[in-house]
């Protein structure tokens, strides 16, 4: 029996002291991890914004979105991926409906 996919979103919210290089190998690794899982997966980066409060003492955080397709153990392992990364400070996932996302 096929194990479901379904659509999820992550957005993750970067240290804003990162070098843009560090913020591309960090969009890189992500994207990488949950390609070789054998996930389609569309990253892209909403650039440096305000904060509506302080997270970790910053204002601003750099937003990563990332789509892909998945199921409940590919999301366990990122999340436990991106709880190990210090410079990560906030991050959330949802279930998308069908037919959004990929556009």
């Amino acid at each position: 029996m096929k194990k479901e996919v379904d659509l999820y979103e992550t957005i993750y919210l970067v240290n804003p002291r990162c070098t843009q290089s560090v913020l591309i190998e960090k969009m890189d690794y992500y994207q990488n991890f949950l390609a070789e899982q054998g996930s389609q997966v569309m990253v892209h980066n909403r650039g440096k914004r305000s904060l509506s409060y302080p997270i970790k003492g910053f204002d601003t955080a750099n937003y990563i979105q990332m789509v892909f397709l998945g199921n409940g153990h590919l999301i366990t392992s990122l999340h436990k991926a991106i709880m190990r990364d210090e410079n990560i400070l906030r991050n959330i996932t949802t279930k998308l409906p069908q037919g959004e996302g990929f556009a």
